[in-house]
Formats: C-alpha cells, structure tokens, sequence
C-alpha cells in the first residue's frame, strides 16, 4: 500500500503543481516547461545540439514576456552559453584547443582592428562585437561537434525540418484568421505584430523574412538529406515559404535548387517530371477551386512579384545603397576599415531615411563593410566560399548558396534564427553527403586488402 501510495504521490503533486500554475499564471507554466526541457536538452552532449538549435531556430526575438534586456540578447547570450556548457563536456586537456572551428572568430578580431582605427568608445565596440562573438562560439562548437559525429549534426538538421509541419500547420491559421497569436500580445514594436505585417505569416519565429529562412532550410535540409517521408516536411516548408512572403527567402530558394540541380548526375528523369507535373496539378487545381486561404496565397505570390524592381521597398534599398556607397568612398581608410563599429546605427539614428520603413541597409554584406571595412568583408566572404567549395554535404552547399543569396536583401546579424542556418550549413559541411559518403566509403573499403599477401 506504501509502495503504491509512493508512486502515485509524485504524479499526483505534479498534477497539482501544474493545474495551479495553469490557472494562476499560464504563462509562467509555459516557462518552467521550457526551462524543464533545456535542463533535460543539456543532460548529455548530444541532447545539448538539439537545445542550442532550438533556442536558435524557434525562440522568436521579436517577443518579450518579461526579460531583463532585449530578447535578441537573452537568445544569443542563452545559445552561447549552452555553446560553452558544451565546449566544457568535451574539455580534453591532451587535445590542442585551437581547431577549424575557430574560423569564425576572425570576424571579431577584425572588427577590434577596425575599431581601433575608428574609436567611438569601448561600450560602443563591444556592443558591435558581441553578436561575432557569440556566433563564433556557436559555430566552433557545432563544427566540433559534427568532426566527432558527422550524423549527429544530419539528426539534428532532419529533426529541425521536422519541427516545421506543426509550424507551417500554425503559419496557415495565422494565414486564415489574420492574427499572430501570443506573438501579436508581446511583440516589442508595433512592426512585429499582425497589423505591421498584414497578410503574411511568421510560424513561431515573429517575422516573415525570418521565418521564409527558417522555411528556405527545412526544404534544403530534407531535399538533400532525403530521409523516410522527406515530402512532408518539404511540402510543409514550400507553405510556410509561399505564406511567409518573403522575396528574399525565394531568391535564396531559387538558387539552393539551382545547386541541387546541377549536382545531379541525371539532369532529367522520367521520375522527376512526373513528380513535378504532379505538384503544378496539384497547385493549379487548389488555386482554381481550393479554399479561400489557399486563394489568398496566390494572392500574396502575385502582389509580391508584381513591380518588383520599382516597388516602395526597392526604391527605399536603392535610397539606402546610395547612402552607404556615399559614406564608404570618402576615403581610403573608410574603404578598408569602415565608418567605425555602429556606424549604420548612428546614421540611422541621427540623419535616418525618412519613408517609414526599416532603418538599415538591408544588405547585411554592405552593413559589415560600412561598420568594420573591407578588413571584415572579405574574410566573411571567403568563409562562405570556403564552406560552399570544401563542403563535403549536398545540404551545406544548398544553405551556403541560399543564405549568399536572401543576405545580400536584409541584414542578419540580429537574427539568430538566420545565423543558426549558417552555422548549420557549417556542421553538415564536415560531414559527408548522404549519396557521396555511403558510395565512397564503398569503394574505399573495396580498396583495402582483407589480408595480406603470402
């Protein structure tokens, strides 16, 4: 009876525990269980993976329920210490420290150099350098990780992919009923709620570009990878992608499927023509006689597309273009080492654009050179060709390419959402790719003699 007693007495204050809390504070409730599940996430090295990309990927910065300072801080301070948590797990005094992984801690250093030659103060130069800091963190553990097990980083990627058919499921309410719940009561300003965004869904991420990238890497990831039903979660990242209405995401979409394409040994195929005769039917049929939410999409794809070059939004990244090409030619010291750490936060805030709309570049390689030069640039850039040309993984050149492409049309570095699929496409980098390695490793043990001779 004791024994009995025992065991049903611990569920039971559970039960109570959670039934108060629900009906006293559910968000608070809402709280303890995500804090109980990163505990649990942080319990072994690779459960911690799946706790770094999901604070990444799904904990929207657009949303405030309470926290100290600005919820993009608390996100990335948050992954980075987990990032740290991690690096300690591994700690092994007999293996040297410094490894590629550490690659991406030149962008940090080169903004200290440019910096210096620019000083506007050290609170302002931190501030500028915290965001590299904390991605350079991250990417060294998440390489470090896939060299020690290149499918844990695929399991991860599969599972992230996975995790936006509930997404896209929420995308097509937010779609239908023109709301954005939960995220429209504690968006930070008025530009992430429903009403700033007005017919285009965000998922769990709090923004519609943002959320078209997180779309943009679960179709990479599942058309590359290929595991069992990867149509769904594909299917599930084209409807987020379309409803998320991001221009930018599918540019980057185009070009991820262009590399997929010209990676395939057989250009055409009977099974590929069908599959994609099959999806124009299937679509030409729902726009003709499918419901009305459905209809509403194709409506945002057309008012998307429709003046592309002389929209309100091109003309405004022309305006801002000319603004920073202006600032960056004055002299030789600002072509090679920027305006100085902050300098686009400045402009904006002291001279600004003014036609209402997002006070930055919109160019996140033009923003790195107007703050830090060409010093911090081109290192960047040769990151990303580096990752794309070294890249063992179909799925990392996919990302590389897609990411190359929607960066080039708004600035990322306050989106760890957007960072973490650059820091994804690094771990599946170091893995090999799902056809490539298995042949390979094929043929590589054809190659070794099971005994030796005489």
């Amino acid at each position: 009876m004791t024994a009995s007693v025992r065991a049903l007495g611990l569920p039971a204050v559970l039960a109570l525990t959670v039934g108060v809390l629900a009906s006293w504070h559910p968000v608070l409730l809402a709280v303890l269980g995500l804090a109980a599940l990163l505990v649990w996430g942080l319990w072994t090295p690779s459960r911690l993976m799946y706790a770094l990309f999901a604070v990444l990927l799904l904990v929207p910065v657009t949303a405030d329920p309470g926290y100290p300072t600005e919820p993009v801080w608390v996100v990335l301070l948050a992954a980075t210490a987990i990032a740290l948590f991690g690096r300690i797990q591994r700690f092994d005094p007999d293996r040297p420290l410094a490894s590629v992984g550490m690659a991406g801690f030149v962008l940090p250093v080169t903004g200290v150099v440019a910096g210096l030659v620019h000083w506007h103060g050290p609170k302002t130069l931190i501030v500028s350098l915290i965001p590299f800091v904390c991605y350079a963190v991250i990417g060294w553990h998440v390489v470090e990780e896939a060299r020690r097990d290149p499918e844990l980083v695929k399991r991860v990627a599969t599972a992230v992919a996975w995790l936006g058919v509930p997404i896209a499921l929420l995308a097509v309410y937010q779609r239908a009923s023109g709301t954005w719940p939960v995220l429209d009561a504690l968006a930070t300003s008025n530009a992430f709620t429903s009403s700033g965004g007005a017919g285009r869904s965000v998922g769990t991420i709090g923004h519609p570009i943002v959320y078209g990238t997180y779309c943009m890497m679960s179709m990479c990831v599942t058309l590359a990878l290929r595991g069992r039903l990867w149509q769904v979660p594909f299917a599930a990242g084209a409807v987020g992608l379309l409803l998320s209405g991001s221009r930018s995401a599918w540019i980057g979409m185009a070009g991820a499927l262009l590399v997929w394409y010209l990676s395939q040994e057989r250009k055409v195929t009977r099974r590929g023509v069908g599959l994609v005769a099959a999806f124009v039917a299937a679509g030409g049929v729902l726009v003709l006689a499918g419901p009305g939410p459905v209809r509403g999409a194709v409506d945002i794809l057309r008012s998307r597309l429709s003046n592309v070059t002389g929209s309100s939004s091109a003309t405004a990244r022309y305006s801002r273009y000319d603004v920073a090409w202006s600032g960056l030619w004055d002299r030789v010291d600002t072509v090679l080492f920027g305006l100085g750490p902050e300098a686009h936060v400045r402009y904006f805030q002291q001279v600004g654009i003014g036609d209402f709309l997002a006070q930055t570049f919109d160019n996140s390689y033009l923003t790195l050179w107007y703050d830090f030069g060409l010093i911090a640039l081109l290192p960047f850039v040769a990151i990303l060709v580096a990752l794309f040309v070294k890249s063992r993984s179909l799925a990392a050149r996919m990302l590389v390419a897609a990411m190359a492409a929607q960066i080039f049309f708004f600035d990322f570095y306050l989106w760890p959402c957007a960072a973490a699929v650059l820091i994804l496409a690094a771990g599946l980098a170091i893995s090999p790719g799902r056809r490539n390695g298995t042949q390979q490793g094929v043929r590589g043990m054809a190659k070794v003699p099971l005994a030796r001779a005489g």
